[in-house]
């Protein structure tokens, strides 16, 4: 027989005032009483119940943070030792500190608030990589990253410019540092739209299965609980009123308290399949055997787009550009000699190009000018030419083809000076707005044809265009990587990669002034 990973015997927890004056401890009032469970390896274990029920104090007494009173906990067949264990603090063998900290290091918590639960003056890899540090753990924050979704440039982003979802995903992170045994997961979705909450769930369905890990669930939520969970704990009032396979107290509950909860459900029909069709957002496009147009392909952003689609596994993609000379040679690249600016020219690619289920607009052009610095009117023409003109050209165009082919998606490469003026680059930050207009009303005329509109809206690129931007500025594989993933998963339709372009976007949604008065010192 398995031995279980987690087994409670008899566990008690009170909370009460100590009497000071009258030199007497007031027990307390009970919050646990007689727990009793066990838990296997590799098992996801639900714990339900009414808020005050005394869930959450379960959990963080298996996690060492709530003083336990009677009773024991073991794992592995081990009594846990930890300093919030009554019967370690009174024990005369010196030897429960080390032993604490292997519980420490075997079995971790996901708080339910992340934001809370992370120090604000630290970027997210630093939140990262003490744990990392102090265990002594081999694995790196990049890693940590790639095994809970986060791309590398959330590294130097702070937990207040982050979404909540892409928070809990750092929780979960920090939590894995120390290559955990048992997760305690504490209303780790409760926060969190449906989209993220299937997101955050499939994620602690892949790390059981790769990991073999064991996670207790803490919720409220029983569709959840239907969708994830193996077997369930049902808490009332500090004691456990019904546990068993989740199937079978779903179906045929046994104690009054669960027939109430299951009633009080806000869902009572149970679709089996919503998890696996909700784990991508509303937006979400596949790339894989996708046919794909990209314009400016043959430099910067552009040829990272390239690389990156053919990496994903698109099954072919049309690569644009005034000079083809540049462009790869590869049996699944069609070399497309194009000036977007030329409606003949446009109008043909999309004929030929009849098969195109996903549009990628990246050509641009930039003077580099200010609004009024440079003399020649020619140049802020040409990039309202190209940058609004050219790009809403070839929407034009390519609507038809996305919509006989399925709706598809389009990717309009923007900037974040669409929606800040910086004065140094006066009449780009013209052209960057009137697209992002323009994609807005793309937008909305394409949603009846269920064609899918993107804006990315990075910060200062390292390419020809951003050449008199001062540093830092991002790699251009890095922007495309925050582009495909984003229109993967499908959380929004205004992408913003980079911590430049996140901590504008976040200074706008604060304070606009404050951005301007920052961006006002880029003056000469």
């Amino acid at each position: 027989m398995v031995e279980p990973i987690l087994e409670a015997r008899g566990l008690g927890v009170r909370m009460g005032m100590r009497r000071r004056f009258l030199r007497k401890d007031d027990k307390g009032h009970p919050i646990l009483s007689n727990i009793n469970f066990t838990m296997q390896p590799g098992e996801i274990l639900a714990l339900v119940g009414e808020s005050g029920s005394g869930k959450t104090t379960l959990g963080r007494a298996i996690a060492g943070l709530t003083q336990i009173q009677a009773g024991s906990l073991l794992f592995q067949g081990q009594p846990i030792v930890h300093p919030g264990n009554v019967a370690t603090i009174r024990t005369k063998d010196r030897a429960w500190y080390p032993r604490w900290r292997a519980c420490r290091k075997d079995i971790q918590m996901i708080f339910q608030d992340p934001l809370s639960s992370l120090n604000p003056r630290r970027s997210i890899g630093q939140s990262l990589d003490v744990p990392l540090r102090n265990f002594g753990a081999a694995t790196t924050v990049d890693e940590l990253f790639d095994q809970v979704g986060l791309t590398p440039e959330f590294k130097d982003l702070y937990p207040h410019r982050i979404s909540g979802g892409q928070r809990q995903r750092v929780g979960i992170a920090r939590a894995l540092a120390s290559a955990p045994k048992l997760i305690i997961a504490d209303e780790v979705v409760s926060g969190l739209d449906v989209s993220n909450q299937a997101r955050i769930l499939r994620l602690l369905l892949d790390l059981r299965d790769q990991r073999g890990l064991s996670v207790l669930f803490i919720t409220h939520d029983l569709a959840v609980v239907r969708s994830l969970a193996d077997r369930v704990l049902v808490v009332q009032r500090g004691k456990i009123r019904e546990h068993g396979p989740v199937g079978r107290v779903f179906e045929t509950p046994s104690h009054s308290y669960t027939r109430k909860l299951l009633r009080a459900a806000p869902s009572p029909e149970w679709d089996p399949d919503w998890l696996a069709e909700t784990v991508k957002g509303p937006f979400a496009m596949d790339i894989e055997n996708a046919t794909v147009f990209v314009t400016g392909a043959n430099r910067g952003i552009g040829a990272r787009f390239i690389e990156a689609l053919l990496l994903r596994g698109a099954a072919k993609v049309y690569a644009a550009a005034r000079d083809v000379a540049a462009l790869p040679d590869d049996p699944r690249v069609v070399k497309v000699a194009l000036d977007i600016t030329d409606a003949d020219a446009v109008a043909k690619a999309a004929t030929e190009a009849s098969d195109v289920t996903l549009l990628i607009n990246n050509a641009g052009f930039n003077s580099n000018t200010g609004a009024l610095k440079n003399p020649h009117m020619e140049d802020a023409r040409r990039e309202m030419e190209v940058n609004y003109f050219g790009t809403l050209s070839m929407i034009r165009a390519f609507a038809p083809v996305l919509k006989a082919n399925g709706g598809g998606a389009i990717v309009n490469m923007l900037s974040i000076l669409s929606r800040v003026a910086l004065p140094m680059m006066g009449t780009l930050c013209a052209s960057k707005a009137a697209s992002l207009s323009m994609t807005q009303a793309v937008r909305a005329e394409l949603k009846a044809q269920g064609t899918k509109v993107f804006a990315v809206m990075p910060g200062a690129v390292d390419t020809d265009m951003s050449k008199d931007f001062p540093p830092p500025k991002l790699d251009p594989a890095d922007v495309v990587r925050a582009a495909l993933n984003g229109l993967e998963t499908g959380d929004e339709e205004d992408i913003y990669p980079g911590d430049m372009a996140q901590g504008l976007r976040a200074g706008l949604e604060h304070d606009p002034k404050e951005v301007e008065a920052e961006l006002a010192s880029y003056l000469p």
